[in-house]
């Protein structure tokens, strides 16, 4: 094993399916020759099991005990004081310390903010981490920040919010010059809250490619690269766009429908699943913290845990971290 390689940590117990689902969803495309390694933190005996019915000889892969585990319904905060020897816990601090170069768990999103915050904390000019996430478009795929973070915030932290989606748009998504909107109720200048329209100045004047406001009927038409607005407004837009796949699904089954209405749903259905389903993605990103923190569904498949850790490695490979500490926030 290349013990140089560098090591995504993952929460084996987090979400609602544990490590039967989490561990061969971590597993997936690995092998021997992977750029990374990966480190299950979690219940050892029920991590072995999981394993058992996988091929591993060989893989770069490791346990790591930890014999406390953070229940959904608990104070983040009081968690991470009062449970060292959780997964999220471990794995931060273990990050803090160099040992590994990112978190992926599909437990607590309080609790992976939380540790994130107070073990990580922030870079150099963020006033506020955001919780980023990908959604697809016709035209290809927007970042769309905060979806939870931060239920208000300040024209501040959404212009900071701007320029690191700028910055993620351009490493990972590839867009030269990325296009900024904020999310808005219309797409005058003035319209909105007081805060959305002295954003709306202040992002005109920042110099990044601000295009103005963007409606919501607009955001699956690609009509821009990122999208800042609130934790509150982002999340309940984040959680609509995620239920169009399953509402088209549940549209298909209705006992009214014709045989060829039916199946002509089939074609567009795949297309969804391929592309809007939550699990392409696999989880949102906590931008702004000194390291890589990324929160996967609580309900997360195989495929879903296997797509955040590939979400894990692009931004060790793009050193996202260490590029969101030069930028001007």
């Amino acid at each position: 094993m290349d013990d140089t390689r560098p090591v995504i940590a993952v929460d084996a117990m987090g979400g609602d399916h544990g490590p039967q689902v989490v561990v061969p969803g971590a597993l997936t495309g690995l092998t021997a020759e992977s750029p990374y390694r990966l480190a299950l933190y979690g219940d050892p005996q029920r991590i072995e099991e999981a394993l058992g019915g996988l091929n591993v000889e060989g893989l770069p892969v490791s346990v790591v005990p930890c014999l406390q585990d953070i229940d959904m319904g608990e104070s983040p905060a009081a968690a991470i004081r009062g449970k060292p020897d959780s997964p999220i816990v471990r794995a931060m601090t273990d990050q803090k310390q160099g040992k590994v170069r990112a978190v992926v768990s599909a437990g607590s999103t309080g609790a992976m903010v939380a540790a994130s915050l107070i073990i990580l904390g922030r870079l150099p000019g963020v006033d506020r981490p955001a919780i980023a996430t990908r959604i697809p478009t016709v035209k290809g795929e927007l970042l769309l920040l905060d979806v939870g973070a931060n239920t208000q915030c300040t024209v501040d932290q959404l212009v900071g919010f701007a320029r690191m989606g700028t910055l993620f748009a351009r490493e990972i998504l590839g867009v030269a010059v990325p296009a900024v909107g904020q999310l808005n109720i219309g797409g005058e200048p003035r319209k909105g809250t007081e805060i959305n329209v002295e954003t709306y100045e202040r992002l005109e004047a920042s110099g990044l490619n601000f295009i103005g406001n963007v409606e919501g009927n607009r955001l699956l038409l690609g009509a821009c690269d990122v999208v800042v607005t609130d934790g509150y407004t982002g999340n309940i837009t984040l959680k609509v766009v995620e239920g169009f796949a399953r509402f088209m699904g549940a549209l298909s089954q209705r006992p009214d429908l014709t045989d060829q209405e039916r199946a002509a749903f089939g074609p567009v259905l795949g297309f969804l699943q391929r592309n809007f389903s939550y699990e392409v993605y696999g989880g949102a990103m906590l931008l702004g913290v000194s390291g890589v923190s990324i929160i996967a569904h609580g309900r997360s498949s195989s495929r879903a845990i296997a797509s955040a850790v590939r979400e894990a490695w692009q931004q060790i490979l793009h050193d996202l971290p260490g590029k969101l500490a030069t930028t001007d926030g």
